[in-house]
C-alpha cells in the first residue's frame, strides 16, 4: 500500500505568527512536500480553501484567531474535518495539552523544535491519512461503473452541502436517467446493459472535474450530480453538455421511444439559499423534475431554481 503514496505531492500548511518558526519548519520539510505558509488563522483559512492541505502544522498561540479556535472551526466543518492537525507548542501545562486534544489535534511537536521528530511525525500522520483515504475511496466506489456509490453520497454529499450552506454558495442537485433502459436490457441483454452503464458513467465523469461536483450512481440506471457554487445558467449548460455527450456516444437503442441511440433525461434543482433547506428535500424535488422531463417525452432536461 505504501507504493501508492507519492509524498512529494502532499500539501503541508504551516501556520505560525513567528517568521522564524515558519522558516525553520519550512527548511525541514521543503524537500519532501509542497509547503505553504500562513502567519494568521485568517490567512490560513484562505489557504485551506484554495490548497486543501493534507496536514496542518499549527501554532497554538496566535493573535486574533488562536490555533485552538482554528482547529475547532475546521473540525466542525465536514469538508475539512479529516485534515490531521499537529500542534506546534511550547506549553508545559497539562490542561493546555488536554485542550489541544479536545480541539481535535492528532499530535504535538514541542518548541524548540527537534527537526527529526518533526519530520518523522509529519510523515507518520500523512501515511495514516493516505491509508485511510485509499480504504475510504475503495469503499465508496460503485463496483460496476467505478464512480461513487450511495455510501459516498450519504457521507461526502452531506459534507459538500454543509460547506455550501456555511459559505452561502448555491447548491444544485441533478438526477439523470437512461431513457428506456429496461427495454435496452431486454433487447441487448444484461451484459450489454452493464457495458452501456459503464460507458455512460465514464462519459459523465469526464465532464465533472471540479472538486465541488460529486457524481454518484444512485441506483440502477440513475445517476445523481451534486454541484456547489454554480448558477442556474452554469448548471443548465453543464447538464446540456452531459446529455449531448451521451447522445454523441451513439450507442444503438432500438427499443428507445425517443431516440435511435442511448439518451438521458435529467431533472435539476438549483437552490440559491441552501441554508434554508435540507439535502434530502433537494434530492426529492430534483426527482420530481426528472419525472417531469420523462413525462414530457424524455431525452431532455428540466432545470429549475428555488
Amino acid at each position: 500500500m505504501m507504493a501508492l503514496f507519492d509524498f512529494q505531492l502532499a500539501n503541508v500548511l504551516i501556520v505560525d505568527d513567528q517568521v522564524s518558526n515558519i522558516q525553520l519548519i519550512y527548511q525541514v520539510l521543503k524537500d519532501d512536500y509542497n509547503v505553504y505558509m500562513a502567519r494568521s488563522g485568517t490567512e490560513a483559512i484562505d489557504l485551506i480553501k484554495s490548497k486543501r492541505p493534507d496536514i496542518i502544522l499549527l501554532d497554538v498561540y496566535m493573535p486574533e484567531l488562536t490555533g485552538l479556535e482554528l482547529c475547532q472551526i475546521l473540525k466542525a466543518d465536514p469538508y475539512y474535518s479529516d485534515i490531521p492537525i499537529i500542534f506546534i507548542t511550547s506549553f508545559t501545562d497539562p490542561a493546555q495539552e488536554v485542550a489541544c486534544w479536545e480541539a481535535g489535534g492528532v499530535d504535538f511537536v514541542q518548541k524548540p523544535i527537534n527537526q527529526l521528530t518533526l519530520s518523522r511525525r509529519v510523515k507518520a500522520h500523512l501515511t495514516l491519512k493516505f491509508q485511510a483515504d485509499v480504504l475510504k475511496h475503495i469503499a465508496n466506489l460503485d463496483g460496476l461503473t467505478g464512480i461513487y456509490n450511495r455510501r459516498y453520497l450519504d457521507e461526502q454529499g452531506a459534507a459538500l452541502f454543509c460547506h455550501s450552506q456555511k459559505q452561502g454558495e448555491a447548491f444544485s442537485v441533478v438526477m439523470f436517467d437512461i431513457d428506456y433502459f429496461k427495454g435496452f436490457n431486454d433487447q441487448y441483454g444484461h451484459l450489454m446493459g452493464d457495458d452501456c452503464l459503464k460507458a455512460v458513467a465514464h462519459c459523465i465523469k469526464g465532464l465533472v472535474s471540479d472538486e465541488k461536483e460529486i457524481l454518484v450512481r444512485y441506483g440502477g440506471e440513475e445517476f445523481i450530480l451534486l454541484i456547489s457554487g454554480k448558477s442556474k445558467q452554469q448548471v443548465g449548460r453543464l447538464v446540456d453538455t452531459i446529455c449531448q455527450a451521451v447522445s454523441a456516444l451513439k450507442i444503438p437503442h432500438e427499443s428507445s421511444g425517443c431516440s435511435d441511440f442511448v439518451s438521458l433525461s435529467a431533472g435539476g434543482l438549483v437552490c440559491e439559499h441552501p441554508e434554508r433547506v435540507e439535502l434530502k428535500s433537494l434530492i426529492e424535488r430534483s426527482d420530481v423534475l426528472l419525472y417531469q422531463a420523462k413525462s414530457e417525452g424524455r431525452n431532455r432536461a428540466v432545470i429549475e431554481s428555488v
